[in-house]
């Protein structure tokens, strides 16, 4: 199944990280292409949903995630999606978010994605375009999340 990690450090505390992780920042992090449409948002505790539309211009597809494992502690805040219905052939999409101490000013945001498509070709064809949407982000996280 391929798989890839994006680390971002950002200047400020674990936990003030942590409360922003939410359907505002959610849409601030949304790459221009496609158009993404928050349908649901329930938060990022063990058992919520959230639900998306990407707008590909030609057509909207549903993308949704359910939260199957949430933490918090000392050390790292963390939640992990995985898709329910998602768009693209994807079988299996896994996006764990962790958002780890550095010290009492800092942390490190962990973006792990895998997924896995009904065709290794589409694997390798997907692979850049995820890898680029999560890449997108680092300067987002800068902006948004920088104390």
């Amino acid at each position: 199944m391929p798989s890839f990690q994006v680390r971002t450090r950002v200047n400020a505390p674990m936990q003030d990280v942590w409360t922003l992780f939410d359907a505002t920042l959610l849409a601030k992090l949304s790459p221009p292409f496609p158009k993404v449409r928050i349908v649901r948002f329930d938060g990022c505790q063990t058992g919520d949903m959230v639900s998306l539309e990407l707008n590909l211009l030609f057509a909207k597809l549903p993308w949704t995630s359910q939260i199957t494992d949430s933490i918090q502690n000392e050390d790292v805040c963390a939640f992990v999606d995985e898709g329910v219905e998602m768009p693209f052939g994807l079988r299996a999409w896994r996006h764990e978010h962790l958002i780890e101490k550095q010290d009492v000013t800092s942390c490190t945001i962990v973006d792990q994605i895998s997924f896995k498509t009904n065709y290794l070709l589409l694997d390798y064809l997907l692979f850049p375009l995820f890898w680029g949407m999560i890449v997108y982000r680092i300067p987002l996280y800068k902006l948004y999340l920088n104390l």
